[in-house]
């Protein structure tokens, strides 16, 4: 008797093969898809971390200090469902952020002088005088490389814990 004549056919019944899909075999995952041990995985952050650490040091001490202020402003956004993690995060809302940290570094371009890590005065590169400053100036625009910046790697982060931890 041929094995398909032992089987009733529940084809019809609602639901019926969306039970037997999930009941199929799952195909193999490719070589460079494999899970990796959770210990490899907290290896593999933790050298990405450092790489991404080690470039900030290597920024000039305004950047770094951008860079300090963004990092501390966007670990606000960082939940599940926020806009960071939208498929093309919206422009307005970076811009918004850009707005936020200007106003809290603004200094920069007001002050002609800035101290040196040696303790002397210098003249200070982003310094514009007022009536030069329009909306957009190399230091919102520094502003925005760092957010952008650090927003790709929270969202590559992201998308990588996603990947492990699909349901958290």
């Amino acid at each position: 008797m041929n094995r398909l004549d032992d089987r009733y056919d529940f084809d019809w019944l609602p639901g019926f093969k969306e039970m037997m899909a999930c009941q199929e075999e799952k195909p193999e995952m490719e070589e460079d898809q494999q899970m990796l041990p959770p210990e490899e995985l907290q290896q593999e952050e933790q050298m990405n971390w450092n790489d991404f650490e080690y470039m900030i040091r290597m920024l000039p001490a305004a950047a770094r200090e951008v860079w300090a202020v963004v990092d501390a402003l966007l670990d606000r956004f960082e939940f599940e469902g926020s806009s960071m993690y939208a498929e093309y995060p919206d422009k307005n809302a970076v811009l918004k952020i850009v707005d936020m940290i200007y106003d809290k570094l603004k200094y920069y371009e007001t002050e002609q002088m800035e101290n040196k890590v040696d303790g002397t005065q210098g003249k200070n590169c982003y310094y514009m005088p007022p009536e030069e400053r329009g909306v957009q100036t190399p230091f919102k625009h520094l502003i925005l490389i760092i957010i952008c910046w650090n927003m790709a790697y929270r969202r590559q982060r992201y998308r990588r814990r996603k990947k492990i931890f699909p349901h958290s």
